[in-house]
């Protein structure tokens, strides 16, 4: 029994350490646990077929696509 609480305890841990460690995401940008692999930018539509996987990181808020160079801008600024 005390072996299973272990893993347990440990486990909670590591959830709440990942939770708490969140990174600060970029300008027109938030944190997402279960985003697009197929984020919209300036050289692809939105509506492309992708797949349903999770990528978890910093994603473009909503209304804005990658450019280029990486940031998130507004479309009008492709």
């Amino acid at each position: 029994m005390s072996r299973v609480s272990f893993v347990l305890f440990v486990m909670i841990g590591m959830l709440c350490s990942t939770i708490i460690a969140q990174p600060q995401c970029g300008r027109n940008q938030v944190w997402n646990s279960c985003g697009s692999a197929c984020p919209p930018s300036c050289n692809s539509p939105s509506n492309k077929i992708c797949t349903l996987q999770c990528v978890i990181g910093c994603q473009c808020r909503s209304g804005y696509v990658l450019n280029s160079s990486g940031e998130c801008v507004h479309p009008s600024q492709c």
